[in-house]
């Protein structure tokens, strides 16, 4: 499938201007090709396959690696202003960034996850009397930014604090590589690729610092306007009265905001959808394509596809399971960094954090309960579009393609080969290893402990034979019992308090929220292979096989064998 044209990505990207710490400006404002430059700087680092945002700027799809021995590290919302800034450093470009926040409406709240979102109260500039130091004022980046940053009113303006980003119109000229994508449930990532199939594609770092990549959609929520959710560009900046010097660079001046009005792409669509309602109600608007009213996330794939794509669903469910396995195989990397610091071996707190989504310290750098959660919602939200497109492609709607004459039997076939195709091992914790593929995973979803303090079969929702070798005392299984009904659970809800004991922990038939009921009683269906089994008539048991592990014999691994990087970072 062809990709969102840059036009050869890094053949787009200019040389570096400053190639020493000194940060000179030499152009007083982000013109249309630096914006298409950095599109391609983007698309070149998510295109690679760096696992870090260090190693995606120490890759070959970094150009200006050469340029200087700095390189930066970050969670998710330290990426995306550390790749602006380092693209404006090494082009001689102004950059200027909100470096505190506060609750819009004054509430002593988390600013990531504020019921009422933020406002800029003060911002940092690459400016002064002389070029600056571009090596500590990108660094100190990762200590002042969060996902709070994202989490504003999409009507702020230019002014004297205004918001780094703006929403965009839904379409191929706006959304762009460069582009960010912002989950109110804490967590940001970079569009660097739209495919002609209106996929856009997604880059993030994590706060492990490891780097992942996935597909926008349910798994970026959306919300009220007021939190600011969606796809939001950069607001374009220029350097107002700077003196120009003899070798051409600028000093001094003032950095200024385009206003919402003047910017070309600007739009409240995806608050309000493409035909709003006339009350006014944000949820009550509707988003419609070719005369049929459908999902938000439905439509951003519709309006984003090329002029006549129309949907296989064998190849939807192809690059769905592709997708997924990708998701896996980054939470294998999640999983074995909480391993390698054998956090598994620790006692388990008395009680779980304030949230278990949003916090810090070990929870917040070894869990995986967002991860997961988004994990989960990837096979629901796939289980449900294979049944939606076979019903389309049966009913012969527009813009769904099937050219073959076994519709169910392709459909199955093709998920057979992407769960062989997806395989990975996992160290059991008598140092042997568990080979797993994607069918297990789908099959033990709601088994996945994210809780950081379990063993690795645990981790991996292991069960019979493959779970007698975890070492997890009797406090830590009764943990993993009590925390069953949070791993039915695929939303992630930030506003709900969890710092409950294991006593105080109850099912959620029993209690509300507020006395310890927390998770869902049930889990959402998210078997794929049993719905396309069913289509086929095919008897279950052909396919039991596909649940079943395979034990192999490995070395007993240090805590510097998965990661030479990091070894070599602490030593």
């Amino acid at each position: 499938m062809a990709a969102f044209a840059c036009a050869s990505a890094l053949a787009q990207i200019p040389l570096a201007v400053n190639e020493g710490e000194p940060w000179r400006i030499v152009k007083p404002a982000w013109e249309a090709a630096d914006e298409a430059g950095y599109a391609a700087f983007v698309q070149a680092i998510g295109r690679s396959k760096c696992a870090s945002l260090e190693s995606c700027l120490n890759s070959p799809a970094n150009p200006y690696r050469d340029t200087d021995d700095h390189f930066f590290n970050g969670d998710c919302a330290d990426m995306a202003y550390i790749l602006r800034a380092y693209y404006a450093w090494k082009n001689g470009l102004p950059y200027s960034y909100q470096s505190a926040m506060r609750t819009a409406d004054g509430a002593a709240e988390d600013l990531r996850y504020s019921s009422g979102g933020n406002v800029v109260v003060s911002r940092r500039h690459a400016t002064g009397s002389s070029p600056i130091n571009a090596v500590p004022f990108i660094s100190r980046i990762r200590g002042e930014v969060s996902t709070a940053m994202f989490r504003t009113h999409p009507v702020n303006g230019g002014g004297r604090s205004y918001d780094d980003f703006y929403p965009v119109e839904i379409s191929r000229d706006a959304v762009r590589p460069g582009v960010i994508a912002y989950d109110i449930y804490g967590h940001v990532g970079i569009v660097y690729d739209i495919l002609d199939d209106g996929r856009v594609l997604i880059i993030a770092a994590h706060p492990d610092d490891s780097v992942t990549r996935s597909t926008y959609g349910s798994n970026f929520a959306r919300a009220k306007p007021a939190l600011g959710a969606g796809l939001k560009a950069w607001r374009p900046i220029h350097l107002r009265g700077a003196k120009q010097r003899a070798d051409g660079s600028y000093v001094g001046g003032k950095i200024v905001a385009a206003a919402n009005e003047d910017l070309e792409h600007f739009s409240l669509e995806q608050y309000y959808g493409n035909e709003p309602h006339p009350s006014g109600e944000w949820h009550y608007g509707e988003f419609r394509h070719d005369g049929r009213t459908m999902r938000y996330y439905d439509y951003v794939r519709r309006r984003l596809a090329a002029p006549g794509f129309a949907y296989d669903p064998v190849d939807e469910l192809r690059h769905g399971l592709q997708t997924i396995c990708g998701a896996i195989k980054s939470r294998k990397v999640a999983v074995d960094r909480a391993l390698t610091m054998r956090i598994h071996l620790r006692p388990h707190p008395g009680k779980l954090p304030p949230n278990i989504y949003g916090t810090y310290g070990d929870w917040e750098n070894y869990s995986t309960p967002s991860r997961d959660a988004r994990l989960k919602v990837s096979f629901i939200e796939l289980r449900r579009d294979t049944q939606m497109l076979y019903e389309q492609a049966k009913a012969g709607a527009p813009g769904v393609k099937y050219d073959g004459d076994d519709l169910a039997g392709d459909l199955l076939a093709a998920f057979e080969e992407e769960k062989d195709a997806c395989t990975f091992t996992y160290w059991r914790s008598d140092n042997t290893r568990m080979r797993l593929n994607l069918a297990h995973v789908m099959e033990r979803l709601f088994d996945l402990s994210f809780d950081p303090y379990h063993c690795p079969e645990r981790r991996w929702g292991a069960k019979g034979a493959e779970l007698e070798t975890c070492t997890d005392d009797e406090v830590k299984e009764q943990w993993y019992n009590a925390q069953r009904f949070l791993r039915y659970q695929a939303d992630r809800t930030y506003d709900v308090r969890m710092d409950f004991t294991l006593n105080e922990l109850k099912p959620p038939m029993l209690a509300t929220a507020a006395e310890g009921g927390l998770g869902v009683e049930a889990p959402a269906d998210a078997d794929i292979r049993a719905y396309l089994v069913g289509l086929n008539g095919v008897a279950l048991a052909r396919y039991e096989g596909a649940g079943e592990f395979v034990p192999v014999s490995a070395p007993v691994p240090t805590r510097f064998d998965y990661f030479p990087a990091w070894h070599h970072r602490q030593r």
